[in-house]
């Protein structure tokens, strides 16, 4: 399988000496090499039949998630987006548990970690509502996941050289530089023409959208969970997902030397490798997801059967949305049912008496209820995601 590959260009390199020793700015090297990265708009891809085989029965599987399991439990979705921050983050090596995350959305009294990841959050319930893979829908998705803890950068194509390994000052002995600024807007315009392709295979023209933005990196930071929201936004433009975020980074990030070997395939012109690694992922997050929908389903069950109250009462819709929202206060549990806060109170404190949620302050205004076991679950879903190769 051919494609064409990152050819490189030979650039001056300007810096100032400002901070380094004698020994570093004698090393300080006077040009460097940078990715000229080829345009993919309309290259083809020729899949052998095996192998064109295995991408079928993937792209079934993920189907079949997506109409079953998300209709089973009404807000999987939700609680899938948030399942699948975490473990985008992780791969970025930013870690917390799923009570601080959660907590993090409420009060302003959260680890920095928490916050991130918080934004990723944000930026993939942002990224399932959007149409279409642009130039402008990646800059917003970029802005709303780095507008609070790098607003300088936020929303904005680099205007700066970047480089991936080697030595923080400069780009010697760097794994790899991506392209020069000033061929980001060509190079993003193709891969926006690339994106509205619809004769590829989903999984195919997915991994390849995501290998080709990475191969660019327009963005200063945040390019890794910016690139893997772009997956969500492209399959549900081609209709592979509706109602559920397939956990995908879950799959991504079981071998991170697999995923990064097979970004270096596709800069070599061999994309088959991160193919390969976006259908085995694909299955995974299937594996996993209908895990975690399973396990909800059958703690839905046991809360249920724990209540006693009666038929209308609130805390009957308030066990669902604990499925969607594990941290809430009476406020956010009003607002979601429709009802008073004294009611939404009055719920919250029955289901703590039952021991299917335990409240706490999380500052001096702020109180708010945990479902633990839904808590637990959600860190058992990232750690199962994490198993093969530990952060």
């Amino acid at each position: 399988m051919t494609w064409p590959k990152v050819d490189y260009e030979e650039l001056s390199w300007q810096s100032s000496s400002e901070g380094l020793s004698r020994r570093a700015a004698r090393n300080t090297p006077s040009t460097y090499k940078s990715a000229l990265v080829p345009h993919i708009a309309d290259a083809q891809v020729v899949l052998d039949v095996d192998f064109a085989s295995q991408i079928e029965e993937a792209t079934l599987a993920v189907k079949g998630f997506d109409l079953g399991h998300s209709h089973r439990i009404v807000p999987f979705t939700p609680l899938l987006l948030r399942s699948e921050s975490f473990a985008s983050s992780r791969i970025e090596q930013l870690t917390s548990s799923a009570r601080r995350i959660l907590e993090a959305e409420l009060t302003e009294l959260a680890g920095t970690n928490a916050k991130l990841i918080v934004a990723n959050t944000r930026q993939m319930e942002e990224a399932v509502g959007m149409e279409g893979v642009t130039t402008n829908v990646l800059l917003r998705m970029h802005d709303v996941l780095l507008r609070e803890s790098a607003p300088q950068i936020a929303g904005q194509l680099r205007e700066q050289p970047v480089w991936i390994g080697g030595h923080d000052m400069y780009p010697r002995d760097a794994l790899f530089v991506p392209p020069h600024h000033s061929h980001l807007p060509s190079l993003m315009e193709d891969l926006e023409v690339f994106a509205a392709r619809k004769d590829l295979p989903v999984l195919v023209h997915a991994a390849l959208a995501h290998a080709q933005f990475e191969t660019i990196h327009p963005f200063a930071d945040g390019n890794g969970r910016t690139g893997r929201a772009l997956v969500h936004v492209l399959m549900r433009q081609r209709g592979l997902t509706s109602d559920t975020s397939l956990p995908l980074s879950a799959g991504l990030l079981s071998d991170l030397d697999a995923y990064f070997a097979a970004l270096g395939a596709y800069r070599m012109g061999n994309p088959r490798e991160i193919i390969e690694l976006f259908v085995h992922a694909a299955m995974e997050a299937v594996e996993r997801g209908t895990w975690l929908a399973t396990e909800l389903k059958i703690l839905q069950e046991q809360w249920e059967a724990e209540v006693t109250a009666r038929g209308g009462a609130l805390v009957w819709r308030l066990i669902p949305l604990l499925l969607q929202r594990p941290v809430v206060t009476s406020r956010i549990v009003a607002e979601a049912l429709d009802t008073s806060p004294v009611s939404a109170r009055n719920a919250l404190d029955a289901l703590e008496e039952a021991g299917i949620v335990a409240s706490a302050m999380l500052d001096k205004r702020t109180r708010a209820w945990r479902a633990v076991e839904v808590l637990a679950l959600l860190d058992e879903f990232a750690a199962r995601g994490g198993r093969r190769q530990a952060l």
